[in-house]
């Protein structure tokens, strides 16, 4: 028993395990408030050493994800390929003063306010249409094969037509690499070509190129028109200047030659997709104005019909004298503006023809027809003169066939441009004197108008006929401005998109290896960190006092660290355990043994003395027999006497630590076939007996749950101070919770990061279920990695003599570190 000193001990450490219960039930309370976080930090708020912590128990995962990730963004780098990029700047003009017809005035659609304009410019020049112009006007539906070969090494000036069959072609070189053959998907022969020489095989044309190898065969394909598509998008980006109506667009490739021609052809299609938008639009605008300059002419002749008809008509017999020269003279002015603008209206026509459709264009075999009396002759001389001249040209351009350069067509074109200088100067002269002569007309009707008034006999109705007559008058000649505004939107439309810098070549684009190296470096940093901390959420193992004290509500009565002597064999069996207190007295983990003394000491009293102790494990290999056999010699070095009983009647291990035979021995004793003196082997170490297991018997937990069995301990206890006993696994076997009934108590044996908690809680249920008192629990193999206990530790480590080597404590530390 242990001294008498230590009995007079205060109230409240009288009785441990309730102290130690209540410890764990607060510390339940705070996991709970505090979340799952907190409660891998036993109950407590997180430190960024703890964090530390367990990424140094998973150090080698990182590294090794580390490494891997590293190593592919290493790899991949390697295989990339050199890209070149081409440059060009194109300036969006503002769309409403160029493509809206004048028709529309100065109205803004909602879709001007709420629309970018240089965005709209940009996705359409990512768009499909313009990339199949692209496609078509670069030929490059024609590819090698080999995807690694930019195409302009082995051809470049490609032209595909569009019914081109999709297909794989060949084209071989001879052995010089000066000629070039190309073959069609059977093997025929479709053109022959010197190098940097058109090859013309029909559907296809382009220029082959010197052969970039020593290779003479080289696999082409034809492939379809959107497959090429996606590569011409994929490659172009834009981005808008700021503060400036300017687009900065480039274009990433492969091929050098090649970049440069695809952007500027990708540029030059958006130009005419807005030159060409804008003329449709214009040409319908210039049709629906013709309709409905049509309507509005007819309703003015109707309304010139209905005053004449008024006039005829009997009240018109009834009206004064003044009256009918009145209205014979407002009748005569009307007659006279009718005309003059029929002859304004068929030279306005006529100048817009000639200037929108050229001199060849014009129908002059209609505006002859159309031409009213009272236009002067000498127009009608020139529009026939015009109109022979025409027919010449004709003559010898389709009759004779002869090319524009001919010398008569050279004379016949000049003859022509006279003859329409001469008649747009004589057209224009006519339509200042009729704009004169309507100005005249129009003031003497406005004047007659006034006399008229004098008249109240008919005027109101005479008054709502001229009324209507004005409205369609001036509907016509809104008409007939906007017919002309329209046609001249229709001549003048041109893109709005200006191309300011074009593109003149291409630079290798600046490789991103550097950068792809950190972020594979940084990804395989934060996945291994991650993986760290995702086995360290799915670890369900004891590791620390505090998951201890929390899970199983009993106290830590020591924190054992890993012993550096410990050798396993390859079965799992051990060949021995480590004696550290009687091998090395000043080691850390001697140190550890002695309070783990001490703290068992403290719980023995005069009323419940501790004599009898029973070391167990929830299962094997946990450390329970390195555990007893230190604890033993622990208390051996005291001066009491001791004795160490290895009940394991299934796995025995001590003989092997004392070196001594295995029997006779437990099993003898309680079968009868020996006496203690035969069975114990006395002084294996000063004041330390040993009782070894004894042959395996065939019912050990009979044996050890026997009476014989509580008669040895009571037998012993009578002339040992200590009797220390190890015994099978609680969890194993019950020859744990049979044995432990006989004896004072049971200290729990856990190793750190290898008990599951689902174990140690079913061993402390079993334990106390048979009503075995637990002492506590040792936390074994402790590691200087584990957050908790490091610092602990540490106070073991700096007050042990350095005997190490530096490359010795290196390797320690290193081995600190586990992957699992």
């Amino acid at each position: 028993m242990f001294p008498p000193s230590w009995h007079a001990l205060p109230a409240w450490m009288e009785r441990p395990p309730k102290l130690f219960e209540r410890l764990a039930t607060r510390m339940t309370e705070d996991q709970n408030l505090h979340g799952a976080l907190d409660g891998a930090f036993g109950g407590q708020s997180p430190h960024l050493a703890d964090y530390w912590q367990v990424i140094t128990r998973r150090l080698w995962l990182v590294l090794l994800i580390f490494g891997v990730t590293t190593a592919s963004a290493i790899w991949a780098v390697s295989r990339q390929r050199t890209f070149f990029r081409s440059s060009l700047s194109m300036q969006v003009n503002d769309p409403l003063s160029r493509s809206r017809s004048l028709t529309s005035g100065a109205r803004v659609s909602r879709l001007d306010i709420f629309v970018d304009p240089m965005k709209s410019e940009i996705e359409l020049l990512r768009s499909t249409p313009i990339a199949l112009d692209v496609v078509a006007n670069l030929g490059l539906r024609l590819k090698p094969s080999d995807a690694e070969m930019p195409r302009s090494t082995l051809f470049t000036q490609t032209w595909v037509a569009e019914d081109a069959p999709d297909g794989p072609l060949e084209l071989r070189y001879d052995g010089a690499g000066q000629t070039a053959q190309l073959f069609g998907p059977a093997g025929e022969l479709l053109g022959t070509a010197s190098v940097r020489t058109s090859l013309d095989a029909g559907y296809v044309r382009f220029v082959p190129q010197s052969p970039p190898g020593e290779e003479r065969t080289y696999r082409l394909d034809i492939v379809p028109a959107n497959w090429v598509t996606v590569e011409v998008t994929g490659g172009l980006a834009a981005v808008p200047r700021l503060d400036t109506d300017i687009i900065d667009v480039t274009y990433t490739t492969a091929d050098q030659i090649l970049a440069p021609q695809i952007l500027n052809q990708a540029a030059e299609a958006l130009r005419n997709y807005g030159a060409d938008k804008v003329k449709i639009r214009a040409v319908g605008d210039v049709e629906f104005i013709r309709q409905q300059l049509d309507s509005a002419r007819t309703q003015l002749r109707r309304s010139f019909r209905s005053i004449r008809d008024f006039k005829e008509s009997q009240d018109f017999t009834n009206l004064t004298v003044q009256e009918q020269q009145l209205v014979n003279q407002i009748q005569a002015t009307i007659t006279a503006i009718g005309q003059l603008e029929d002859r304004r209206d068929a030279l306005e026509q006529l100048r817009g023809d000639m200037e929108n459709s050229g001199v060849l264009e014009v129908d002059l075999v209609t505006f002859l027809a159309i031409l009213p009396e009272g236009v002067n002759p000498q127009i009608r001389s020139m529009a026939d003169r015009m109109q022979s001249r025409q027919q010449e040209m004709q003559r010898l351009l389709t009759e004779e066939r002869q090319t524009r350069e001919h010398p008569a067509v050279q004379a016949v074109s000049v003859q022509l441009e006279d003859i329409e200088g001469q008649l747009r100067n004589a057209v224009m002269a006519n339509l200042s004197v009729i704009g004169d002569q309507l100005g005249v007309r129009q003031a003497e009707h406005e004047t007659v108008r006034a006399s008229q008034r004098l008249f109240p006999a008919l005027e109101n109705r005479l008054e709502e006929l001229q009324m209507q007559q004005g409205i369609d008058a001036q509907n016509v000649q809104f008409l007939r401005a906007q017919l002309s505004q329209a046609l001249i939107t229709a001549a003048s439309a041109s893109p709005y998109v200006d191309v300011v810098n074009p593109a003149v070549g291409a630079t290798p684009a600046v490789p991103r290896g550097q950068l792809n190296l950190v972020l594979g470096a940084l990804l395989g940093i934060i996945l291994g960190i991650g993986a760290a901390f995702f086995l360290e959420y799915l670890d369900r193992t004891v590791r620390t006092s505090a998951d201890v004290e929390t899970l199983l509500g009993i106290p830590v009565l020591g924190i054992i660290p890993r012993l550096r002597k410990v050798e396993e064999m390859e079965t799992g069996e051990r060949e021995g355990l480590p004696m550290i207190v009687a091998l090395d007295p000043l080691d850390p983990a001697a140190e550890a043994y002695r309070n783990l003394r001490m703290n068992l000491m403290f719980m023995s009293t005069e009323e419940e003395p501790i004599q009898t102790i029973l070391f167990s494990s929830p299962g094997p290999s946990e450390g329970k027999s390195t555990t007893a056999v230190n604890f033993a010699v622990m208390l051996a070095q005291q001066g009491q006497r001791v004795l160490l009983i290895d009940a394991d009647l299934r796995r025995p291990a001590l003989h092997l630590v004392m070196d001594v035979l295995r029997e006779p021995g437990l099993t003898n004793l309680l079968v009868g076939d020996a006496d203690p003196r035969e069975a114990i082997r006395p002084n294996v170490l000063p004041n330390l007996d040993m009782l070894p297991s004894g042959p395996f018997p065939p019912n050990p937990s009979e044996l050890l749950n026997s009476r014989s069995m509580q008669r040895l301990l009571e037998e012993f206890g009578g002339k040992y101070s200590h009797i220390i006993i190890d015994s099978p696994p609680v969890l194993a076997v019950t020859d744990a919770a049979v044995l432990g009934a006989h004896t004072d108590g049971v200290v729990l044996v856990l190793r750190s990061g290898e008990t599951e908690q689902r174990a140690a809680e079913r061993a402390v249920d079993q334990l106390r279920r048979v009503g075995v008192r637990l002492f506590g629990a040792v936390l074994n193999e402790v590691s200087t990695s584990t957050a908790e206990e490091s610092y602990y530790l540490q106070y073991y480590y700096s007050y042990h003599p350095k005997t190490q080597g530096g490359w010795q404590r290196l390797r320690e530390g290193v081995s600190r570190a586990r992957f699992w």
